[in-house]
């Protein structure tokens, strides 16, 4: 992973907006990562960046705004962990993506839970928003590498990878909860479970052999 700049700031130079909104987001950032969302107030954001609370609303225009910036800031690193490598074939960028994303979980639960756990009542909102936004890139990027394969593109496969981007979810926040399964294992039953479910969802044998195939194959 590339590591986020950090803009800090440069001795004897003030801070364009842009560079302080940042600072006020990785400062929160920070917190997030100690202590979780849930005691993430403006108060202790703007302490943390050595800044009046005045102003993060003045960026941010309210908590709400200010809590769904920082998880969006997450949300892109997280993305950052497990974009695909065009390099590698389709298969090796699914495993790949897998034990990247399940390290980067284990390093970073509070940040992971910020993400897929932080939604708002009901389902909508800003944070349902931005939940769905997160998983629809993940899932685009899986379908580009099915398609890629020969893999049809049907109701019943799109819906076949979101369904499982949602059981991957559960399977990672149950693992943080205590499940005792080893790395390893975690990453061998979310891929092998991708493969046996968009298999049913194709319900053709024959072509599904010949598109396991061509995931194999690099560019």
């Amino acid at each position: 992973m590339r590591p986020l700049p950090q803009p800090g700031p440069q001795p004897g130079r003030r801070l364009s907006a842009d560079q302080r909104r940042r600072q006020i987001l990785e400062s929160a950032r920070e917190l997030v990562h100690s202590d979780g969302l849930d005691t993430l107030s403006v108060e202790s954001a703007a302490r943390s960046a050595g800044v009046s609370p005045g102003l993060l609303f003045h960026y941010f225009g309210s908590q709400r705004g200010f809590r769904a910036a920082v998880v969006r800031l997450v949300a892109d690193e997280v993305l950052g962990q497990v974009s695909p490598d065009p390099t590698l074939s389709g298969s090796a960028q699914l495993r790949g993506g897998i034990e990247t994303f399940i390290s980067f979980v284990g390093r970073h639960p509070s940040l992971y839970l910020a993400v897929v756990r932080h939604v708002d009542r009901g389902g909508t909102g800003t944070m349902a928003t931005l939940h769905r936004d997160v998983r629809a890139r993940f899932a685009e990027w899986i379908l580009a590498a099915l398609t890629g394969a020969g893999t049809p593109r049907t109701p019943a496969v799109v819906a076949t990878v979101h369904g499982w981007l949602a059981y991957v979810e559960e399977l990672l926040v149950g693992w943080l909860d205590g499940a005792e399964v080893p790395a390893d294992q975690l990453a061998d039953l979310c891929e092998r479970s991708a493969y046996q479910l968009v298999a049913v969802a194709v319900d053709d044998p024959d072509r599904w052999r010949a598109i396991r195939t061509a995931l194999d194959r690099r560019p």
